[in-house]
């Protein structure tokens, strides 16, 4: 793992102390990626970054932080998450999409972005999907399988296609 760092702050990612990085995938631009102290990924997670080098390094993944197996970041202009965030397996978060406009090639169009904000102390559950422009609370709760495609409110339980408030706990008596 000490091999495994070293390699990929030569490269240029900017690593906390006392990280925990398993067999992660950069494909390009590791100058655009910021690691706090204390983040772990797992195996298979995949930090990818789109465009030509700017100032905003366009993944930032708070202290604390723990990214579960398989997980996707696919960043073109910004992905923050905050500190001690949990984001499990096989989710996927991503700040763009292609344009769709009609009469033209899907592939030729320009990438749409919005930047993606995860609060602290957020859990993200299995398989989630999260698009671009999305900022959610500190707090919040996504429930496994969740498309998340609006905001999130702090403290907020949300679940389902697309992602939607839960209803609220019956209060124990």
């Amino acid at each position: 793992m000490r091999f495994r760092i070293f390699r990929l702050r030569r490269l240029g990612v900017q690593i906390g102390r006392r990280c925990w990085i398993q067999s992660i995938r950069v494909p390009r631009n590791p100058w655009d990626i910021t690691l706090g102290d204390g983040v772990a990924l797992d195996e298979g997670v995949v930090l990818l970054t789109n465009g030509t080098r700017t100032a905003i390094k366009r993944i930032r993944i708070g202290a604390g932080s723990y990214i579960n197996r398989f997980t996707i970041f696919d960043a073109s202009e910004e992905i923050v998450v905050g500190e001690n965030c949990m984001i499990g397996p096989l989710c996927y978060i991503t700040d763009h999409d292609h344009g769709y406009e009609k009469g033209q090639l899907i592939g030729e169009q320009p990438l749409r972005s919005g930047p993606v904000r995860i609060g602290s102390n957020v859990w993200v559950g299995a398989g989630v999907i999260i698009l671009k422009g999305v900022s959610i609370g500190n707090g919040a709760v996504i429930g496994a399988g969740g498309v998340v495609t609006k905001n999130v409110d702090p403290g907020a339980k949300v679940a389902g296609v697309p992602a939607r408030n839960l209803p609220q706990e019956a209060a124990v008596k």
